[in-house]
């Protein structure tokens, strides 16, 4: 009894979904990177202009420590628009993520239910195999008897 090999016919494009679902995962760690990283620069700026804001300058510094304030509010402000768009970004990549392994998840339970239809076929031909062999042995031993003429 030679039984074939268990072969999923979409396996390629089981392989292309997984690949796809990869890219996709990277894809959504960076942008995440990213906005945590801007995130973390807000925080330092923030916590920058606190620190000059509380600091005791003398009258005479009260001047320059304003214009550093001001480059801070705008620097701070730059970075505080482009969030919305990163946030779009990750909204986005994490849709497309999403997707892809909804698709992949989709294609391994198809393989999934194929591979278990295989082991099925495979125990069906395993016992009709078994079957065959004890009918084959029963009737050999009836042909012995009846020839040695000793029959039970």
């Amino acid at each position: 009894m030679s039984m074939r090999r268990f072969r999923f016919r979409l396996e390629r494009v089981l392989r292309y979904r997984e690949t796809r679902e990869q890219i996709a995962l990277r894809a959504l760690q960076e942008v995440v990177q990213q906005r945590l990283q801007l995130q973390a620069e807000i925080d330092a700026v923030l916590q920058q202009m606190r620190a000059l804001a509380s600091s005791a300058t003398e009258p005479t510094e009260w001047l320059q420590r304003e214009r550093v304030l001001e480059a801070y509010a705008t620097r701070l402000q730059r970075l505080r628009d482009t969030l919305p768009l990163l946030l779009e970004q990750e909204a986005h990549a994490r849709e497309v993520y999403l997707q892809t392994r909804h698709e992949r998840e989709a294609l391994t339970r198809l393989r999934q239910r194929a591979y278990e239809h295989y082991q099925l076929e495979l125990q069906r031909a395993l016992q009709n195999a078994l079957d065959e062999a004890v009918v084959y042995a029963h009737q050999r031993r009836l042909s012995e008897d009846s020839a040695t003429g000793t029959g039970d």
